[in-house]
C-alpha cells in the first residue's frame, strides 16, 4: 500500500506544479525568462570561451612580413565577402586544421600551410571565411544553449510524470495480481513509452546541433567556392587534408587511391560527427565547382614561410 500512498503524493505535487505554471500564465512568462537567460548566458559564454580558448592554444599573430601569400589572401577574401578583416594565428594544432574562433580570429596550422598550395590554401580560408560570415560559431553557442534549457525544462515537467505514472501503475499491479515489472504490468506501454520521450529528449538536442554544423559545413564550402578564383582548390585541399590525417600508410598506401573512413562509419557515428564525410564533401564541392563554370587555375605555387 505504501506504493499508492507514493503514487497519491506525487500525483498531489505534480497537479500543484502543474497548476502554479499554468495560472495566470506562468508558463508563458516562465519560458520567457528561460528562453532569455539562455540566450543572454550563451552569448557571454561565446564571448569568454573563446578568448580563454586562444590563451590555451600554442598559437602566435602571423605577422605580413613572416607571410605575405596568406596576408593577401586574407586581404583579398575579407573584401570580395565585404566582412571585417580577422585576426590570424598560426600554431601548432597536431594536424593539419583550420578554423574560426570567434568573430575576428582565424587560426591555421603550420603544416597546413606547408602542405598546401597558395590557391588551396586560399581554399581553406575562404570556407573559414563564410563561417566568420555567417556567425556559425555565434548562432551554433547560442542554439547550444537554447536547447539545453529547453531540454531540462521538459524533463523538469516529464520526469515527474514518469515517476507518478510509474507509482501508479506498480500500485494497480500489485492490487489486481499482475507483475510490478514487465510487458504485464499495468501501464507498461504508457510508461515505455514516456521513458523512451525521456531519451528523446536528451539525445535530440545533440543530434540536431551535430545536422546543423554538417549543414554549415557544406554551406560553407558553397560560399567559398562562389568567391574562389579556383573554385576546385577547396576540393584538392580537402583531399590532402584527409590523407596527411590518415595513418602512414607507406609509399604504396600514397600510390593508391585515399580511403574515406568517415564514409565507413556507423550510422549513430555518422548522426553525431559535426562534419561531413571528406568523401562527400570534395564531390559536392568538385559540383558547385562545375555549376560555377571551369576548375581554373592549378595553382602550383607553394607558400613561403619564414
Amino acid at each position: 500500500m505504501w506504493l499508492l500512498a507514493l503514487a497519491g503524493i506525487g500525483v498531489l505535487v505534480g497537479s500543484e506544479l502543474f497548476g502554479a505554471l499554468l495560472a495566470d500564465g506562468a508558463l508563458p512568462s516562465v519560458l520567457f525568462v528561460a528562453v532569455g537567460f539562455a540566450l543572454l548566458f550563451g552569448y557571454l559564454g561565446y564571448r569568454t570561451n573563446s578568448k580563454r580558448l586562444l590563451s590555451r592554444l600554442d598559437v602566435a599573430p602571423l605577422t605580413q612580413a613572416r607571410a605575405p601569400q596568406v596576408h593577401a589572401s586574407v586581404d583579398r577574401l575579407a573584401r570580395r565577402m565585404e566582412i571585417d578583416r580577422p585576426e590570424i594565428h598560426l600554431g601548432r594544432l597536431g594536424q593539419p586544421n583550420a578554423f574560426a574562433l570567434g568573430s575576428d580570429t582565424l587560426v591555421v596550422d603550420q603544416s597546413l600551410v606547408r602542405l598546401l598550395t597558395p590557391t588551396e590554401l586560399e581554399g581553406v580560408l575562404a570556407h573559414e571565411f563564410a563561417h566568420l560570415e555567417g556567425y556559425d560559431s555565434l548562432l551554433r553557442t547560442l542554439a547550444t544553449s537554447l536547447l539545453r534549457t529547453v531540454t531540462s525544462l521538459l524533463l523538469i515537467l516529464l520526469v515527474p510524470l514518469v515517476i507518478v505514472v510509474s507509482l501508479i501503475g506498480w500500485g494497480l499491479s500489485l492490487i489486481v495480481g499482475r507483475p510490478v515489472r514487465g510487458p504485464d504490468s499495468v501501464g507498461s506501454g504508457l510508461r515505455s513509452g514516456l521513458q523512451r520521450l525521456v531519451k528523446s529528449l536528451l539525445v535530440a538536442p545533440t543530434l540536431a546541433l551535430q545536422a546543423y554544423a554538417r549543414r554549415r559545413e557544406y554551406a560553407a564550402d558553397r560560399r567559398a567556392v562562389a568567391i574562389l578564383d579556383d573554385p576546385l582548390a577547396l576540393a584538392r585541399a580537402l583531399q590532402k587534408i584527409q590523407r596527411a590525417n590518415e595513418p602512414d600508410r607507406g609509399l604504396l598506401g600514397w600510390l593508391l587511391p585515399s580511403r574515406d573512413r568517415e564514409t565507413e562509419r556507423s550510422p549513430t557515428e555518422r548522426a553525431l560527427a559535426s562534419h561531413p564525410p571528406t568523401d562527400e564533401r570534395v564531390e559536392r564541392v568538385r559540383e558547385a565547382a562545375n555549376a560555377a563554370g571551369g576548375e581554373g587555375s592549378t595553382g602550383w605555387h607553394r607558400v613561403d614561410i619564414d
